[in-house]
C-alpha cells in the first residue's frame, strides 16, 4: 500500500510537470502533443484502431509532428502502464 501511494503522488506530480512543460512549447507542438496523446491512449485501449496521425499538418510542420509523436508515445506507454496495474477507466 505504502508504494501505491508513492507512486500516485509521483504520477500526479509528473503529470502537473507535464502541463507545465508542455505550455513552454509552440502552439503547434501542444496541439500536435494533445492530438497524439488521444491516438495514443486509443491504440492502447484497442489495438484495432488505426491512428489518426496522416494528416497535411503532420507532414507540414515539424513543431506539430514532434508534439504528436512525444504525446502519443507517452500516452501510450501511460495508459498500457494503467491497464497492467488495474488503473484504467477503460479496460
Amino acid at each position: 500500500m505504502k508504494y501505491l501511494i508513492i507512486f500516485s503522488l509521483l504520477f500526479f506530480t509528473a503529470c502537473q510537470s507535464t502541463q507545465a512543460w508542455l505550455k513552454t512549447k509552440p502552439l503547434s507542438f501542444q496541439k500536435g502533443y494533445e492530438e497524439g496523446c488521444e491516438n495514443g491512449e486509443e491504440m492502447a485501449l484497442n489495438s484495432t484502431i488505426i491512428n489518426k496521425k496522416i494528416t497535411s499538418q503532420y507532414h507540414s510542420d515539424s513543431q506539430y509532428k514532434q508534439g504528436w509523436d512525444e504525446g502519443y508515445k507517452d500516452c501510450f506507454e501511460n495508459k498500457q502502464f494503467d491497464i497492467m496495474t488495474g488503473r484504467a477507466d477503460d479496460p
